[in-house]
């Protein structure tokens, strides 16, 4: 089982490109904390990226790729003090290469967004920004392929190349992702960093192949080869909760899937991912997600309705 395409299999995402762009020196932009979760390719020449809040501005290459979490407002800009304009305002959805500026100050950027939905607790972990340098991208084939082909798409015409470009950066984040896991130190990373370590990460792929399995700190510390313990402490240290509360925590976040994605019964969801009963269920579920199935589902639905509905 690999979890983390599981886990990502199981959130509600969404990706969307903003737009392209050549920008001429001095330029900024910014982008104003918002749920979405932003990537910042730079496809020719370098800026800078400041994070809301402080800290040491970064500097990013031609080449290089950054992942800025969820709610965190930020700026690019060439030079550092260039005077900042909204994200909005500065790209477009299209690139004419013959009506835009070229030379040694341009950079080219393609800027995009995520909007991951769900309550496993991957989605408040990601940490603030992910920096993937140009030769870290070019060592992984994968996903130096996959945004080589990114750049493509996102600035053809062809046909069907919006709908390409979003199914590529869902691969993008994976890639991504992947490979900021593996640049890691191990027992770093939090959640991300638990899967590169041997136990713990073969008590979550437990879990994920058998969510409604009556599991144990003591089954799962078998599972993983360790003193229950050893695994108790591991396991909390490096996922950021204890075992069973990631069990729980597993089973909303199917149980949350199949409302939105299925018409099966609440009884029926929540008798296949471990609960005997539906008032148990249904406990767990408005005890992690705020809400009763039943209402998270309706509210699914008429927000559904409303993205539909031409009128609004």
């Amino acid at each position: 089982m690999d979890v983390l395409s599981d886990v990502l299999a199981s959130v509600r995402l969404g990706s969307a490109v903003i737009g392209r762009a050549r920008l001429r020196r001095p330029w900024g932009i910014s982008v104003d904390p918002m749920r979405n979760t932003a990537i910042h390719m730079v496809q020719g020449g370098e800026c800078w990226l400041r994070v809301a809040g402080g800290g040491e501005p970064v500097y990013v290459a031609e080449g290089d790729v950054i992942l800025v979490g969820s709610g965190v407002g930020h700026s690019l800009s060439d030079p550092l003090d260039a005077p900042l304009l909204s994200i909005g305002s500065v790209l477009s959805a299209r690139l004419e290469d013959q009506d835009q500026p070229r030379g040694h100050d341009v950079t080219t950027l393609l800027c995009a967004k995520y909007t991951m939905d769900g309550p496993h607790p991957m989605i408040s972990r990601l940490p603030p920004l992910i920096h993937l340098t140009r030769a870290q991208i070019t060592a992984d084939e994968p996903l130096r392929l996959a945004t080589e082909l990114l750049r493509v798409e996102a600035g053809g015409t062809l046909t069907g190349h919006d709908l390409v470009a979003a199914r590529l950066l869902d691969s993008v984040l994976v890639f991504l992702l992947r490979a900021w896991i593996e640049s890691q130190p191990l027992g770093t990373a939090g959640w991300f960093g638990a899967l590169r370590d041997r136990g713990v990460a073969q008590a979550l792929r437990l879990i994920h192949e058998r969510p409604a399995a009556p599991w144990t700190v003591a089954s799962l510390a078998a599972g993983a080869s360790q003193s229950r313990a050893t695994f108790a402490r591991r396991f909390t240290l490096l996922v950021g909760e204890p075992p069973l509360a990631y069990v729980a925590r597993w089973r909303i976040n199917l149980a949350a899937k199949a409302l939105r994605e299925t018409n099966r019964t609440i009884d029926e969801i929540g008798r296949a991912v471990g609960y005997e009963s539906a008032p148990s269920f249904s406990q767990a579920f408005t005890r992690h997600v705020g809400q009763a199935p039943g209402r998270y589902r309706r509210h699914l639905q008429s927000s559904d309705i409303k993205t539909n509905d031409p009128r609004v």
